[in-house]
């Protein structure tokens, strides 16, 4: 299912209760208002009209009981006026009447009514004289309508009692019934936002881990096409760009290879040439013919070291650089490292200092890919460094892994060997420095800092990236952190041989403190 069906699907449901939920609140609230409406126009006017009718009642009483006190006649004529009143208002609560009880009440006291007005009518026809005493049967038809207007007007009472409780009762089914669609609601709009959630979040997280895969090169990874949905396709149309750039980057790669690889044999020969022709084997040179195939020696070298660099950059990436991994020591290693930039930190008058332990150091490691990482740190270090600058490197066994060390640089196989020492190697220069948004990029295949004019000789940015790979492979960490006397410090941690590591350790820093001024 599509998820713009399956939020048109849970949305459209979730509407439909909210439309039904107002549509029943509409008919409660029509019911409510007719219950209020009999109320107040029905039964509270009936009961108005029964108190109304007592008062008749008790005036044609009072009217009959003093015509017979006084024997005076007169006092018969305003009954007329209030008989008439009373029968009015029996009109008015048998045709108000809502309930069959209050009907039968009404209908019993009209019957008696009619009885008493007979009884009336005879008495105004025929007034009492003097000494005349009140009959017993208008006593007891006084006290029977009475007592039935009253019934009249509880009857009345009692069918207002039930309106309200039949509003009472009605109030509280909506009110339960409003509960449980709102709860009903609210889950559905849960469940419903939870699923499109789910569908939504999911394939957005696959397709950010795929992305990230892309930026980081790893043009292998796929995403999962058996959806049925827009990020299906979404999924198959990343799948064929991923499968695209696979292929342009493995045609890149064999390009560089076979390029480099051909580049790479008249280059040796050109620069044998040269040194036969620095040798005079063919015959005298003049000084300045010396110079420029010196310099012509040198570029050669140069181009060499870069078509090196790429045709190792090309075999780390195909997974096809063996490592001979046993313990070496570090000391001599860096020491050779030295030794290789040693001409070219004379030929720019910058000074080596160096601070090695007197004990060895073994580490576990392939010497000559270490000694190329030490090489090229060395190397940047002097070509980075001022005229007559200097360069301090440092050697020491450490116990725990450095404080400055970048967390996203740790290796987790340094994690994982809390209990051995470790090697360090310091390589320290006073030159422009990294800043601190490039410190990890220049780890990164062709990335130059970009900071002032160029250097000559700096390279294509390779130097690096190859040693950042051949360090992980040997399960250690390199980081570049601020010099604290100005310039930057790089920084290779090695594991210590399965020999090292039964020696007591301690965790000196030979060059971190260091000035430009020897303090």
């Amino acid at each position: 299912m599509k998820i713009t069906t399956r939020i048109i699907f849970g949305y459209g449901l979730f509407i439909v209760i909210l439309v039904g939920m107002a549509i029943y609140q509409l008919i409660i609230i029509h019911r409510m208002q007719s219950i209020n409406r009999t109320l107040r126009e029905t039964n509270f006017r009936n009961a108005v009209t029964c108190l109304q009718a007592l008062r008749d009642q008790e005036r044609i009483e009072e009217y009959i009981r003093k015509s017979f006190a006084l024997a005076d006649p007169d006092y018969l004529k305003p009954i007329k006026e209030f008989q008439k009143d009373y029968e009015s208002k029996l009109v008015q609560l048998g045709s108000n009447a809502v309930s069959a009880e209050e009907r039968a009440e009404i209908g019993r006291l009209e019957r008696m009514w009619h009885s008493f007005a007979i009884k009336l009518r005879q008495l105004q026809q025929n007034p009492p004289g003097e000494g005349a005493v009140l009959p017993q049967d208008l006593q007891e038809d006084f006290e029977s309508l009475q007592t039935q207007t009253y019934s009249v007007y509880q009857s009345g009472l009692r069918s207002m009692g039930e309106e309200v409780e039949m509003s009472r009762k009605t109030s509280d089914a909506a009110a339960l019934i409003l509960g449980c669609s709102v709860f009903a609601a609210l889950s559905i709009s849960i469940l419903v936002s939870f699923f499109i959630f789910r569908s939504i979040s999911n394939p957005l997280t696959h397709l950010t881990e795929g992305t990230r895969a892309i930026a980081e090169g790893k043009f292998y990874y796929r995403l999962d096409t058996s959806r049925n949905d827009e990020f299906a396709q979404l999924a198959k149309d990343f799948n064929t760009m991923t499968r695209r750039l696979n292929e342009l980057d493995e045609m890149k790669k064999d390009f560089v290879s076979h390029v480099s690889h051909e580049l790479k044999a008249p280059l040796v020969s050109m620069q044998e040439t040269i040194q036969l022709l620095l040798g005079q084997i063919p015959g005298p040179l003049t000084e300045k013919q010396r110079r420029l195939l010196e310099l012509n020696l040198q570029s050669g070298q140069r181009l060499t070291s870069m078509i090196g660099n790429l045709l190792d950059l090309s075999k780390i990436e195909a997974g096809v650089i063996d490592y001979e991994m046993k313990d070496q020591n570090l000391i001599p290693l860096v020491q050779n490292a030295i030794a290789e930039i040693e001409v070219h930190a004379n030929e720019k008058q910058v000074q080596i200092e160096t601070a090695f332990p007197d004990e060895p150091l073994l580490v576990e490691c392939d010497g000559g890919r270490i000694m190329q990482v030490i090489v090229n740190l060395v190397g940047n270090a002097v070509k980075f460094s001022s005229k007559k600058g200097i360069v301090r490197i440092g050697v020491e066994a450490v116990k725990k892994v450095p404080e400055t060390m970048p967390g996203h640089m740790s290796n987790p196989g340094l994690k994982s060997s809390n209990d051995r020492n470790y090697g360090l190697v310091t390589v320290a220069d006073f030159g422009v420095g990294v800043p601190d948004s490039e410190k990890d990029k220049i780890f990164e295949k062709f990335y130059q800092v970009k900071k002032g004019k160029r250097i000559a000789g700096q390279g294509v940015g390779l130097g690096l990236a190859i040693s950042r790979n051949i360090v992980d492979a040997h399960r250690g960490a390199i980081w570049v952190e601020d010099n604290p006397s100005g310039g930057s410090r790089f920084r290779l941690l090695l594991q210590a041989g399965k020999a090292q590591n039964n020696v007591h350790s301690t965790a000196a820093d030979p060059v971190g403190n260091l000035h430009p001024d020897g303090e």
